[in-house]
């Protein structure tokens, strides 16, 4: 089996998890093993992105109904008497996510959601989604954003318009991670988005996520992310982590099986 682990310091961790977790073939284990492969003396912050959305791209586009079913089957897979801390984006999708991961896992109440605006999804950005998109057309990408950052987190350097991944992600895991993680309760679902996600993942896997959309069309799915897992000494780990049944959008499948349907 495969036991992913990276460390964000150099020193290795020393709480070792219980059990070790499975990679399927994009390099994703599930949420729900690694929340029950921790020790007990680790906590464990899963920043995923948020599930399924309506076509419109606002701070209030809503969950669709497929969506909402998603994460309640993923808050189905967590189901414990532990209390999880519940961190958005404050987007309506990262807040309708994060309610029905709790309506799923069965807690009697709404949790109270806590709003971190790091996370909206332009922690890796210079300029602005908008320009992003357009830069990537201007660079001939179909693929547009998408196809741009999938080239820049694999290695591609876009100085002007994106920073460098590894000391930012580093970044984020002391400024908005750590400083964070004696606030938070054992373990944290965090809702983010995918131009964030995406590129923790590709980080947190140390590139080994199949999520090249240049060379096989993937990009990160709905309510798929990285697992940051820390030991008592705040040394951490990462996995790759999965809410639904796989990790990536595969839009050439997604292409293919549309042009069957038309033939």
């Amino acid at each position: 089996m495969s036991s992913p682990a990276s460390s964000a310091t150099p020193a290795p961790s020393s709480a070792a998890p219980v059990t070790e977790v499975t990679l399927d073939k994009d390099g994703f284990a599930t949420v729900a093993d690694v929340y029950h492969s921790l020790a007990p003396t680790e906590k464990a912050v899963f920043i995923i992105r948020h599930s399924e959305r309506e076509d419109a791209v606002t701070i209030e586009t809503e969950l669709t109904a497929n969506g909402i079913k998603m994460a309640q089957d993923l808050g189905a897979t967590l189901k414990s008497d532990e209390e999880f801390s519940y961190i958005t984006s404050g987007f309506v999708r990262t807040n309708e996510t994060a309610n029905n991961i709790s309506k799923g896992r069965g807690e009697a109440t709404l949790p109270k959601l806590i709003t971190n605006y790091d996370i909206t999804g332009n922690w890796f950005l210079k300029i602005t989604a908008d320009e992003l998109a357009q830069y990537g057309t201007n660079l001939g990408m179909r693929g547009g954003s998408v196809e741009l950052m999938s080239h820049w987190a694999y290695g591609e350097p876009y100085a002007d318009a994106l920073y460098d991944l590894e000391p930012r992600a580093q970044e984020f895991m002391q400024t908005v991670i750590l400083k964070n993680l004696s606030k938070w309760k054992r373990v944290s679902i965090m809702v983010s988005h995918d131009i964030l996600v995406m590129p923790l993942a590709v980080f947190g896997s140390e590139k080994k996520v199949a999520l090249k959309y240049y060379e096989d069309y993937h990009w990160i799915n709905y309510i798929a992310g990285l697992a940051i897992i820390a030991d008592e000494q705040n040394n951490l780990r990462y996995v790759p982590v999965k809410g639904a049944e796989s990790g990536v959008i595969d839009y050439l499948a997604m292409y293919m099986e549309e042009y069957n349907k038309k033939k």
